[in-house]
Order: structure tokens, then C-alpha cells, then sequence
């Protein structure tokens, strides 16, 4: 099989697995790889009917950038591409920062052309590259994984945007060759053959010793993070299924947390991955670490102003004191009214009363100058003094629901009831069932895999 005709099948493979997305924008630097990824795509088109589209950016920080663009689109306009040039500005000269504006302006691009699907030319080498720079960071199994063939990013206010890498298995001599035998030209980036950048560090420098002593090397690194990637997607299933267990975890904001006793059990590579994914907040490795060493009474700061805070019974994600973070269930939930069958209830989700004190009631969350007369206490307390008695952890108060009278609680919902809701037999009375949120009694939502 010709080099030509192996890209091809690549590329022709690789969609059938990503589901045959019907519209793909591709991502044309002008370089060999991002041009050889527009030829393939182009007759993949022709033959299964994709709707194809180009995005060009063009980051204004080299002096040929202008001419990098403009091969694109006259490439474009012979293959009757539509194509969108890009015209960003970048703060700094990092490759960081010219990555983050880079991926913008591509999405932008993918939005206007009502595409999903965002084809980008990454190979054999650049996966090799990502592995290195991932393992001098001290990265764990998620960065060693590199670059994944297909990565989907979402956004809360648009759909999301597949990323899909074809030739993350193809070496970039092959692309290179194949693009002779058919007298393609592509451009070269001169800030390519420096060494300035880290990435062009190891690809000139690196790998090539790698490669005079290892034979293939850049092939057995591939393999590896194929490898790591499958093992990660592992550990974040099994610590997704953990949390979503039932009453392991509530992950509503603002009323978040996770079960301390069953985590602290979990192996530490599961642990990780189970802090990770109930965490509002990205974390990073030496915080996560920390957070794995956090013991009951203890807090501490996460990014942007999130704490942990640990109890006995509870790992909590407070949110940042200095605004108001909507909660996903901000009212309680409802009573449902049934005849009495003579059972006072548990207190939990079910309470008998009497009818004419249900009729005066309302439900709310707590309010200043709420007080409770427990039943069977002699006398009342602040609902304050009452959390306390029942152990009821502070984060969890404001979100207990009451069945009130004014200010005094008839019934604290999940935590106990007054003596307001005692009964007698032959009194006309009614049985309350609540259904809906309780802290520390509530099913976790579903567990979203966000790879930190």
C-alpha cells in the first residue's frame, strides 16, 4: 500500500469510529500534516458526502503569517473548501497562550459553520512530544495519556466540540512522503527549526537520541498512552460509579459532598479520581494531595475560593463565601398528604399531625429566630442549639427544610419533630410524606467526566 493511499484508509477508519460525522471542519496551518488532513478529508468527502469546511488561524506573530494564509485559502479555493481565516492576537510568546486563543478562534470557526466535529492533523510525533512534556511535569496516568483520537469539550452556553486526531498512530514521514508522491506543497514555519520552544527542544534534540538507541521508540510511546488512556477511562468509571452509589455523594451545588468513611477506604489511585470528579474546581496535583490527606475538623482552601471542609461523616465543597453560588434545588420539595393510619412516622420523610396545625403551616428553609420544642423535651431552643444537639453539620443547616408556624418549627424535616406535631388517638389528623432533597440523604446526580 502506497503511503497515499495508507493516509486515506487512515483517515476513512478513524471517522467510521467517531460515528461518520456528516460535518467536519478541519484545521489548516498551511503545514505539511494539516495539509495532508485537508487533501484526505477532501476526497473522503467526495466519496461519503461530508460537508467539509476550513479554519485557518492566523496568530500575526511571524512576519510570513500573511502568506501562510493566503496559501490556505487559494488551497481551499482549488478544492472548493469553504474556508475562514482567523485573525487572533496573542499576549506573550508562549505556546500556551497561543494554544488557548488558537482553540477559540477554531471554535468560533466550528459555530459559524454549524459544525461539531473539529479535525485536527496531530501525529505520531506530537503525541510522543505531549507524552515527554506531560512526564517532566510530574503528570499522572490522565497527562501521560497524551492526546486522545477523540476528545469531547463542552461548554455550558453552546453544544459541545469534538476533537478528532486521525493520525495520532501515523508518523510524520509518512505524511510528508505521501504528500510528494502526489506534488502537494505545504508551507514551513521557520520558528519550527529552533529550539526556543520546549516542544521543538524535544523534537530536535530529544527524540532523535531517543531514536538512535531505541528503534521505534516514538511507536512504543504511542502504544503506552493508548494504553494509560484506557486505564484512566477505567479509574474514572469506577470512581463515577462510586459517587453516583446510593448516598455516597451529593454532588448539588451548593450543598455538595461526599461521604468521608467509604472515600477514605477507596484505593488512593481511585480516590483521586473520585476527589477529582466531585470537586466543582479544577484540581491540580499537589492540592489534590492534599486533599487526600485532609482528616475530620480540618479545612482548606481550593481554587477560586472553594474549601474542603472534613467531618467525621462528610467530605464538603463549600462554596466561595464572597458570592452566592445558585443552587441547583433552591426551594424544598413537597409534602404529599395521606390519611392517618394511627403510625406517628419516622421523622425522616414521614410525620403524623394533627390537620388543624398542618393547615397554618409553610415550608421553608431556616430563617433567624426559628426555635424548636422537641418532642418529648421540656422546653424549646434555637434551631441553632437544636443542629447542634443532633449533629447536624453546619453545612448542611441552611438546606434542612422546615414545616413552620411563624417562627417555631413544627417539624424539621429529616431531623426530627416538635411537640406541635404530637398526636393522639382519635384525633383528626393526616400523615406528611416529603419527597424531595435532603442533605446528607440525597442521590447523587449524574456524575459528569471531567478529566482534571
Amino acid at each position: 500500500m502506497d503511503d497515499w493511499l495508507f493516509l486515506l484508509e487512515t483517515v476513512r477508519s478513524s471517522w467510521t469510529a467517531a460515528g461518520k460525522p456528516s460535518r467536519v471542519t478541519v484545521a489548516v496551518s498551511g503545514g505539511a500534516d494539516s495539509v495532508a488532513l485537508l487533501q484526505a478529508l477532501h476526497a473522503l468527502s467526495g466519496e461519503e458526502g461530508i460537508s467539509l469546511t476550513a479554519a485557518h488561524v492566523n496568530h500575526g506573530l511571524r512576519e510570513s503569517a500573511g502568506l501562510d494564509a493566503e496559501f490556505v485559502r487559494e488551497m481551499c479555493e482549488k478544492l472548493c473548501v469553504p474556508c475562514r481565516v482567523c485573525n487572533v492576537q496573542v499576549k506573550g510568546r508562549s505556546e500556551d497562550a497561543a494554544r488557548k486563543v488558537r482553540y477559540a478562534a477554531l471554535r468560533e470557526a466550528c459555530l459559524e459553520n454549524g459544525t461539531v466535529v473539529l479535525a485536527l492533523a496531530h501525529h505520531l510525533r506530537d503525541q510522543a512530544e505531549t507524552m515527554l512534556l506531560h512526564l517532566f511535569r510530574g503528570s499522572g496516568g490522565g497527562g501521560l495519556s497524551a492526546m486522545a483520537e477523540r476528545t469531547w469539550l463542552s461548554w455550558p452556553e453552546s453544544e459541545g466540540l469534538l476533537l478528532w486526531r486521525p493520525w495520532l498512530s501515523v508518523s510524520p514521514e509518512i505524511i510528508r512522503a505521501a504528500l510528494r508522491e502526489k506534488d502537494v506543497p505545504w508551507r514551513e514555519d521557520e520558528t519550527n527549526a529552533g529550539n526556543a520552544y520546549l516542544r521543538n527542544y524535544l523534537r530536535h534534540q530529544v527524540l532523535p537520541a531517543v531514536a538512535a538507541r531505541i528503534p521505534r521508540a516514538e511507536e512504543a510511546m504511542g502504544r503506552a498512552a493508548k494504553i494509560l488512556s484506557e486505564e484512566e477511562a477505567y479509574f474514572r468509571h469506577e470512581a463515577k460509579l462510586f459517587l453516583e452509589r446510593e448516598n455516597n455523594a451529593c454532588l448539588y451545588d451548593p450543598c455538595r459532598w461526599v461521604r468521608y468513611v467509604p472515600l477514605i477506604r477507596l484505593h488512593p489511585a481511585l480516590r483521586r479520581h473520585a476527589l477529582r470528579l466531585a470537586c466543582p474546581v479544577k484540581l491540580d496535583w499537589e492540592t489534590t494531595e492534599r486533599l487526600m490527606q485532609l482528616s475530620p475538623g480540618q479545612i482548606m482552601n481550593l481554587p477560586e475560593n472553594w474549601r474542603a471542609q472534613c467531618s467525621q461523616e462528610y467530605l464538603h465543597f463549600l462554596p466561595p463565601p464572597d458570592r452566592e453560588i445558585p443552587p441547583a434545588l433552591p426551594t424544598p420539595g413537597t409534602l404529599v398528604v395521606q390519611p392517618w393510619n394511627g403510625e406517628t412516622g419516622d421523622g425522616i420523610r414521614t410525620q403524623a399531625m394533627k390537620k388543624s396545625v398542618y393547615e397554618q403551616c409553610c415550608l421553608r428553609f431556616a430563617q433567624p429566630g426559628d426555635r424548636i420544642h422537641p418532642l418529648g423535651a421540656k422546653g424549646s431552643k434555637s434551631m441553632q442549639d437544636y443542629f447542634v444537639d443532633k449533629k447536624i453539620p453546619r453545612p448542611f443547616r441552611r438546606y434542612i427544610p422546615l414545616l413552620c408556624v411563624g417562627e417555631k418549627v413544627v417539624w424539621a424535616i429529616g431531623t426530627g419533630a416538635s411537640e406541635e406535631a404530637r398526636v393522639s388517638t382519635g384525633d383528626d389528623a393526616v400523615l406528611l410524606v416529603y419527597e424531595g432533597f435532603l442533605p446528607g440523604a440525597a442521590p447523587c446526580p449524574p456524575v459528569q467526566n471531567n478529566d482534571r
